[in-house]
């Protein structure tokens, strides 16, 4: 006897029996193929039965103009900077190189009574202000800037800010998206922020579009089809409908308006 036969034989004889699979449970074929249809007709239900959208018409609430502010929130202070004493405007220096501010700062002010400090840590005056040119600003490092660098200086504590401004993403553009047109204006930090609070107090937002609820939208009647397909279902069965032509005694002439072309 083959010793190598034997050891075949050895081989087969230790393998698993197979495994059989239970059969399917009963219509499960036919349950899989009735899926694509029950979709189409859902489809096909949604598309022509079912009753159209309807949106009710919402009123339109008419905003003042005032209400629109085309700058800035508010007025800076523009360079060289001045002041009103006593009824007059006055250079900052015309003051303040008469007599020194008092040391301390945190006290109430007998002029300029109408700042009010909100600006976190930042509530020193001396801070911003040089404290021997008022007509200066001043960074950490000693570098005076004048009232039209507000935004140098404010990058000081605010660097993400600045750069999101710098790049656009912050403030207010004027005059033209196009920054190589030379009509470009870009507001800076004070022409909405207080410097002194800049904190915005709450607003009252203007009313949001009413794009969808604007009455029937009937002008483009002869061809709301094919400008505006995917509303076909939600405009009024009139819509559908030709408008009549007129000729010039004011006739209507319904059979022209289905002619191609017109």
């Amino acid at each position: 006897m083959n010793p190598a036969h034997d050891h075949d034989e050895g081989t087969h004889g230790d393998e698993p029996p197979p495994v059989t699979l239970p059969p399917p449970p009963l219509g499960s074929g036919i349950f899989a193929w009735m899926i694509g249809p029950i979709f189409l007709a859902l489809a096909a239900y949604f598309l022509l039965v079912s009753p159209p959208m309807v949106i009710p018409p919402s009123g339109v609430e008419t905003v003042a103009r005032e209400r629109f502010a085309p700058g800035g929130v508010r007025r800076p202070m523009q360079d060289p900077p001045t002041a009103v004493s006593g009824g007059y405007e006055h250079a900052c220096n015309e003051c303040h190189r008469t007599f020194d501010s008092p040391p301390v700062e945190r006290r109430t002010l007998v002029q300029h009574t109408q700042i009010y400090f909100d600006h976190g840590m930042n509530n020193r005056c001396f801070n911003c202000h040089d404290r021997a040119n008022r007509e200066r600003l001043v960074l950490h490092d000693g570098t005076l800037l004048t009232f039209s660098e507000v935004p140098r200086l404010c990058s000081q504590c605010h660097g993400t800010v600045y750069r999101d401004w710098q790049r656009g993403t912050h403030g207010k553009t004027m005059g033209s998206w196009d920054a190589a047109s030379g009509d470009q204006h870009r507001l800076v930090c004070n022409d909405c922020h207080n410097p002194h609070a800049p904190a915005y107090r709450p607003l009252v937002p203007l009313p949001g579009p009413v794009t969808l609820r604007m009455g029937n939208q009937v002008h483009e009647a002869a061809h709301a089809e094919r400008h505006i397909p995917l509303r076909r279902w939600s405009l009024p069965e009139e819509a559908h409908e030709p408008a009549p032509s007129h000729d010039a005694n004011g006739a209507e002439h319904p059979e022209h308006a289905k002619e191609p072309g017109r």
